[in-house]
C-alpha cells in the first residue's frame, strides 16, 4: 500500500509514526528544509483542558497513542494577571512541550522513531498524489488544500506577536495577562524554555498585523523589564480556527490545523494534531473509522470552547478581574477537577445571558 503524508509537522509525524508501528511504509512531503525548521516554542497542554482531565496528557499520549514522547517539564505554578488581580494555581496543572529546532521538541524526538522517507522542500499537488498513492493524508497545518476537499468555516483568525527572550526564570512556571490595554479580548503570556529562555507574547483574535504590532508594543512597555533582552522574534497572521465538513473525501484524510483541530479559546492544537495523525494512521491500517470517531468527539469538544471564546471576545477589563478573583477563590477545583469544567463554561455564560437578552447566536465575532 502507497500512502502519502503532506506535512511532516506534529500530525503528519504522528501519523507516520503510527503507520510505521502497524507495518506500513509512509512517505512524508515537508515545505520546509527539514521538518521541525522553526523558532523553538513552549507549547502548553493544559490538564484542566484535556478531553479527559482525569488521565494525565503525557499518559494519554504514550499509552492510547503509543507516542514515545516525553514533556519538557511539568507546570506546577500558574499566575493569571489581570488589571487590578493577581491569581495563582499551583499544584499538577499539566505540562510544557517544546516545538521547534530544539533536541527536545516533539518533532525532533519523533523523527528519532520515524523511519520514513521525507522529501524535504517538496510542495506537491495533493491532486495529483492521490492518482499515485493509495491514501493521501493532508497535515499542513493549515486549510491551502481543505477547502478543494472539503467545507471550510472559519470561526476566528488568531493574530500573535513576540520574542524569545533571556532572563532568569521559573521552568513549570507560567503567567498569563488579560488586560484590554495590551492583549485586547486575548492574553499575553510568558512561558520559560528554561532557566535563561522563555517565550513571551501576545495573542488576539480577529486583530489585524497593525493592531497586533500596537498591542505588542504595549505589552513590552508594561512588562518588558521581566527579561534582559530578545533574541528571536515571531508573527503569526490570521492562524484560522474553524470547522470542517468532511474529514475523509475519497482516498484523502485531512488531519491536524488542517481539518480544525485547533481549540478555539486559545490557539493550542498540539494534542488533538498528534491524536488525529495516530487516528488517521489506525483508519487506513486497520479499516475502520477511527478518525471520523474521534473528529466527532472533537467537534462537540471543540463547539463547547467556541461558545466560550465567543463570550469571551466581549468582555472588559472588569470581567478579567472577576475571573482572576474567581480563580483565586476556586482555582483549586478547576485545577484539580476530575471533569473539564472549561468546556461547559460557554453553555452556561450562554444560558445566563439569554435569560437576559434571548436574541439568537450569530457566530463568533
Amino acid at each position: 500500500m502507497r500512502i502519502a503524508i503532506v506535512g511532516a509537522g506534529l500530525s503528519g509525524l504522528a501519523c507516520a509514526h503510527e503507520l510505521e508501528r502497524l507495518g506500513l511504509a509512509p512517505e512524508l512531503f515537508e515545505k520546509r528544509p527539514a521538518p521541525g525548521d522553526r523558532l523553538p516554542s513552549p507549547e502548553t497542554l493544559a490538564q484542566f483542558l484535556h478531553l479527559n482531565p482525569r488521565q494525565d496528557i503525557f499518559q494519554y499520549i504514550q499509552e492510547e497513542l503509543a507516542l514515545p514522547l516525553h514533556p519538557s517539564h511539568a507546570i506546577i505554578r500558574m499566575v493569571i494577571h489581570s488589571p487590578n488581580h493577581e491569581a495563582e494555581i499551583s499544584g499538577h496543572l499539566g505540562y510544557v512541550a517544546i516545538r521547534g529546532r530544539d533536541d527536545r521538541s516533539i518533532e525532533r524526538q519523533l523523527l528519532r522513531h520515524v523511519g520514513a522517507r521525507i522529501h524535504a522542500g517538496a510542495v506537491p499537488d495533493v491532486n495529483e498524489l492521490r492518482r499515485e498513492y493509495d491514501w493521501v493524508v493532508v497535515a499542513t497545518g493549515n486549510q491551502s488544500w481543505t477547502q478543494q476537499f472539503s467545507h471550510w468555516e472559519a470561526d476566528l483568525g488568531w493574530f500573535a506577536r513576540g520574542a524569545l527572550v533571556r532572563g532568569d526564570f521559573s521552568p513549570g512556571e507560567l503567567h498569563f495577562f488579560l488586560n484590554t490595554r495590551y492583549a485586547k479580548t486575548g492574553h499575553a503570556l510568558l512561558s520559560a524554555i528554561d532557566e535563561r529562555t522563555a517565550l513571551v507574547g501576545v495573542g488576539i483574535p480577529n486583530s489585524s498585523p497593525e493592531e497586533i504590532e500596537r498591542y505588542w508594543e504595549a505589552l513590552r512597555d508594561a512588562h518588558g523589564q521581566r527579561w534582559d533582552s530578545e533574541t528571536e522574534q515571531f508573527r503569526i497572521e490570521r492562524y484560522e480556527c474553524g470547522r470542517i465538513g468532511r474529514i475523509a473525501v475519497g482516498n484523502v484524510l485531512l488531519i491536524g490545523a488542517a481539518a480544525g483541530f485547533v481549540e478555539c479559546l486559545g490557539m493550542n492544537g498540539v494534542l488533538p494534531s498528534l491524536a488525529s495523525g495516530v487516528m488517521a494512521a489506525r483508519q487506513i491500517a486497520l479499516h475502520d473509522r477511527s478518525l471520523e470517531r474521534y473528529a466527532r468527539r472533537w467537534r462537540v469538544y471543540y463547539d463547547r470552547l467556541r461558545r466560550l471564546r465567543r463570550n469571551v471576545n466581549a468582555w472588559t477589563d472588569e470581567e478579567m478581574d472577576r475571573l482572576a478573583l474567581a480563580v483565586k477563590m476556586g482555582g483549586g477545583i478547576l485545577a484539580h477537577s476530575p471533569w473539564n469544567l472549561l468546556a461547559p463554561g460557554g453553555l452556561i455564560i450562554d444560558m445566563l445571558r439569554m435569560a437576559d437578552d434571548p436574541s439568537p447566536e450569530v457566530g463568533l465575532q
